[in-house]
């Protein structure tokens, strides 16, 4: 099996914007807040098949991931939310 090869910024952020294009479109068909529940419930599951079948970091506990997971989340959400509002605030 090939191991995968890292990527650019540009393809990081092209598999995000494909992720919210796919979110977008459900958001047509369902309650947006499913949509939200569905993406974090994805999200948390592929992160914790990832970490159970991870060959690096053994020693992790699953406390350990979780306080890393949540930490990292809420970085992410604290500075989309602030981008947001400010583009939001300056029209």
């Amino acid at each position: 099996m090939n191991e995968p090869q890292d990527i650019t910024e540009d393809q990081f952020f092209e598999m995000v914007d494909r992720f919210i294009n796919q979110a977008n479109d459900f958001a047509r068909q369902f309650p947006q807040p499913r949509v939200s529940a569905a993406i974090l419930f994805a999200a948390a599951r592929y992160n914790a098949f990832n970490w159970v079948n991870r060959s690096q970091m053994l020693e992790q506990t699953l406390d350990e991931a979780t306080i890393l997971f949540r930490a990292e989340y809420e970085n992410m959400f604290r500075d989309n939310a602030r981008g947001l509002t400010e583009a939001r605030a300056s029209g």
